[in-house]
């Protein structure tokens, strides 16, 4: 495991990562001061680290832009997304001229835990689809209607 505090290459943080570590970024520009100030955090985003068997590590969280490919989807979009981690976090260090830090937590995310994230989510539907099922994954399912009583009359409002 790498030292804490001590710096280290991007290389070499993405080597060290686990499931379940969370990446922080801060920036200096309006839009990463005005995220911090609505949100009151010292900080304008966050990930968490996804290392799942043989995948590459990925970069689990939510982002405005849609440059990067969605893991999970196989497409371009914004919102929440899986992205190859070393690639994501090169862009946000780089293009969007973030500080970035690596925070590992304990204890480790153990194999109940990752086997967890590539399958359960509350549909049933696997988060990290492995088996090219990103497209039933992400299938449309029916809206339920919720129906409401007839609203009561006051007999006497009339």
């Amino acid at each position: 495991m790498a030292e804490p505090h001590r710096p280290m290459s991007l290389d070499e943080a993405v080597a060290h990562t686990r499931s379940g570590d969370i990446w922080i970024f801060r920036g200096r520009r309006a839009p990463d001061r005005l995220i911090r100030a609505v949100t009151n955090a010292p900080v304008n985003h966050v990930g968490m680290s996804v290392v799942i068997d043989d995948l590459p590590p990925l970069l689990w969280h939510a982002e405005l832009g849609k440059k990067q490919r969605d893991v999970w989807s196989g497409g371009h979009h914004r919102g929440v997304q899986l992205h190859e981690l070393h690639e994501a976090v090169a862009r946000w260090r780089d293009e969007y001229g973030q500080k970035v830090w690596l925070r590992q937590l304990q204890p480790e995310v153990g194999q109940a835990e990752e086997d967890g994230m590539a399958r359960d989510r509350p549909d049933g539907r696997c988060v990290v689809p492995v088996d090219g099922s990103a497209g039933r994954a992400l299938a449309p399912r029916p809206q339920r209607r919720v129906r409401r009583p007839p609203q009561a009359r006051d007999p006497g409002a009339a």
